[in-house]
């Protein structure tokens, strides 16, 4: 424990270091390096004992600590050792590297990834943290890291904290629309260690990189259909369904306007804000229950029929827009809105928040399926009259007046005619009483 809230102290002074030496030199990420010079780099790689396998797995800690966003900045075309440089390329080979025993408590690290990858018809090695599961040749990855054995004209090794990976072929077809969309799909495969838990800043980049990549996917006219889930189907998995793409049956409750006020985020959203819809979708038979936190008594919180599901997007359709507008009266941050809706989504993971529900039902949170829409379809009947009972009702009255119409049309003909029965009966008692 000891050593491991060590750790947490030089990660902190060492993020405060970075962030006064944003001013050095254009392309050198040395400064960013503490304790790393050109010659300590030159002995560290290739790793041919454990002693420089050692200073190759230090180097990629302090990588990994350091300012991704700096790092991008100094990324330029000088390939001197300890240069920043972006690089990229599809991988011919993978394979691992073992971190020495005694610096894996230190530095959280078991082993490397050295990914050979082709570039202009050259090959170049980058050594980085490890890759996910499933990546593979053929697969494209990129990154920033420093120049850790130089060439001509192209550095012939790099290392990068973390590399971000493109799938070439895969069985999930969210991963493949999101990763054409530009979204690092390393990014989705560790979003299920955060199941159940708030939004934390660890999901960020994957959150914002799919909300942004969603917005753009659903202007596609070639969108592969989505497979049809209700909650149940996600509150059962115990699959890692994140990324996945999905559409649903929903009925919104409230919309809230979240505003994005980082301007990194701002810049990878393409928006100053976005939206939450609390929605509920439908259950069929199954119950489900929520039990309370442990060492709290009472009953469990029930959901029968409907259970919560939670929506983010970019932008809101026009019919939901105007149904604000009508509501509220004007650009609400809070919307009561009741619509019935389908939506094409990505899903991110099971998540949770605070509602009064839970807290009368022992304070736990509620959880639920958070997901991330594509496309939002008003599913509204077109009019008022979802069963058109106006126009049956209509017809129906229509044809009362015509038969009380008709029926006094009938009785108004016999007694016309009971009329002239009686004047002729008249008349011939009228003759008869003429008669001698």
């Amino acid at each position: 424990m000891m050593s491991i809230a060590f750790a947490m102290l030089r990660k902190t002074l060492f993020a405060c270091f970075c962030a006064v030496s944003v001013s050095c030199a254009a392309d050198s990420a040395l400064p960013m390096l503490s304790g790393f010079d050109a010659k300590r780099i030159d002995a560290a790689y290739p790793p041919v004992d454990e002693d420089s396998a050692g200073e190759l797995a230090k180097l990629i800690y302090r990588l990994d600590l350091a300012d991704a966003s700096v790092l991008e900045s100094k990324a330029g075309n000088s390939v001197d050792l300890g240069d920043a440089i972006w690089i990229e390329g599809q991988i011919r080979e993978l394979r691992s590297l073992e971190v020495p025993q005694r610096l894996i408590e230190f530095l959280e690290l078991s082993q490397l990834h050295v990914v050979v990858i082709a570039v202009d018809g050259l090959e170049q090695r980058i050594v980085s943290k490890p890759l996910p599961d499933g990546v593979k040749s053929g697969d494209r990855v990129r990154g920033v890291g420093v120049v850790i054995q130089s060439g001509d004209p192209s550095p012939v090794a790099v290392a990068c904290a973390r590399l971000r990976w493109f799938p070439e072929t895969t069985d999930n077809v969210g991963w493949r629309l999101l990763g054409d969309a530009g979204v690092d799909v390393s990014l989705i495969t560790d979003i299920r260690t955060r199941d159940r838990r708030p939004l934390v800043a660890d999901d960020g980049d994957a959150f914002y990189s799919m909300l942004a990549a969603a917005d753009g996917i659903s202007d596609r006219q070639d969108l592969p259909p989505p497979g049809r889930v209700d909650p149940v189907d996600l509150l059962r998995s115990e699959d890692d369904l994140g990324g996945n793409w999905l559409t649903m049956e929903l009925e919104t409750v409230q919309v809230t306007r979240i505003a994005v006020t980082d301007a990194r985020r701002q810049a990878q959203l393409g928006s100053d804000h976005y939206f939450q819809i609390d929605a509920v979708g439908d259950l069929g038979n199954v119950i489900v229950k929520i039990e309370r936190p442990q060492g709290e008594a009472g009953p469990p919180a029930i959901f029968e029929n409907r259970y919560p599901v939670s929506l983010v997007a970019r932008d809101l359709p026009d019919f939901l827009e105007n149904r604000i507008r009508i509501s509220e009266g004007g650009e609400a941050v809070v919307a009561q809105i009741k619509l019935l809706i389908g939506v094409d989504a990505f899903f991110y993971r099971i998540w949770s928040y605070s509602t009064d529900y839970m807290n009368q039902h022992g304070g736990g949170d509620q959880f639920g399926p958070l997901l991330i829409a594509a496309e939002i379809r008003n599913r509204e009947p077109v009019s008022d009259d979802p069963a058109g009972v106006g126009v049956i009702g209509w017809i129906a009255a229509v044809a009362v007046i015509v038969a009380i119409l008709m029926i006094w049309a009938w009785n108004r003909r016999l007694a016309t005619r009971d009329r002239e029965v009686r004047q002729q009966r008249k008349d011939r008692e009228a003759e008869q009483l003429q008669l001698p």
